[in-house]
């Protein structure tokens, strides 16, 4: 059913690697982007942008106590196929927090460099996004990268064969609309479906049978079913777990293209 889909998104959806050093070690993130045109825009969550943000303001912080920036190093890589040796980086990016998504600019880009496809943002004024409708998610789950550090060199070190990641895809249906009000006010809609949002996906693309963005995956939400296991535990106490039912959370493409329009990035619909 999303054989067309998948093949077709996977031309414009890439893995993005975040890279932290803390007193406890290196972790790492993966997350996914879409590239939207070929001036090198992108749509991902505004979780991961205000992540990385966060992050340079550490190290920011540790160079203005006169502490060692790299006992708080961080890297991002924005994984394009074509640019193993020029590494885009993020120039501009804004952010509408209520819908969790975030525009950025990648520079420098070379669309000639890329397996590149430009995407189609769902015209919900012609085909609106329907209960019921079979959409499939896109992201870069399961991968638990050991990435390093190398105190001579000052940088990162991943592991040859962890990086770049295969995609994966997670079909379900769209169970609701989910209209979700921020702290100022601002009202921002979101596609529930029906199978959850894994962790690696945040970012990526929710896509509908043709391929076209219908959202861009948000988060997971655990909704309380309502009815509780009880049992006996072997040292006689009586135990009551929740039960809970896991849906993704995709932000609309309409916020999507309202967060585009308004600042003058270009896309294209279908």
């Amino acid at each position: 059913m999303f054989t067309h889909a998948v093949a077709t998104a996977a031309q414009f959806t890439h893995p993005y690697l975040g890279l932290r050093r803390a007193a406890q070690g290196v972790s790492a993130v993966v997350a996914g982007f879409v590239v939207v045109n070929e001036e090198g825009w992108i749509v991902t969550s505004a979780h991961l942008v205000d992540e990385i943000a966060a992050r340079e303001a550490d190290i920011a912080a540790a160079v203005e106590v006169g502490a060692d920036p790299a006992a708080v190093a961080h890297t991002e890589v924005w994984a394009i196929p074509g640019f193993a040796q020029t590494r885009p980086r993020v120039t501009q990016a804004y952010v509408n927090r209520a819908a969790d998504i975030a525009i950025a600019r990648l520079e420098p880009y070379e669309p000639t460099a890329a397996a590149y496809a430009v995407p189609l943002l769902r015209d919900t004024a012609a085909e609106p996004i329907e209960q019921g409708e079979s959409v499939c998610r896109l992201g870069f789950p399961f991968h638990g990268i050991a990435a390093g550090f190398d105190e001579a060199r000052g940088e990162f070190e991943v592991p040859s064969g962890n990086f770049p990641v295969p995609r994966f895809a997670l079909d379900g249906i769209v169970s609701r609309f989910n209209r979700r009000t921020a702290p100022d006010g601002t009202v921002a809609v979101f596609i529930e479906t029906s199978t959850p949002g894994l962790r690696g996906q945040s970012g990526g693309p929710l896509l509908d049978r043709e391929g076209r963005i219908c959202g861009i995956q948000s988060h997971t939400s655990h909704l309380d079913l309502g009815f509780d296991a009880a049992y006996t535990a072997p040292d006689g106490s009586q135990v009551v777990e929740r039960q809970f039912l896991n849906v993704g959370a995709a932000s609309h493409v309409d916020e999507v293209r309202a967060l585009l329009d308004v600042n003058g990035v270009a896309y294209t619909l279908g």
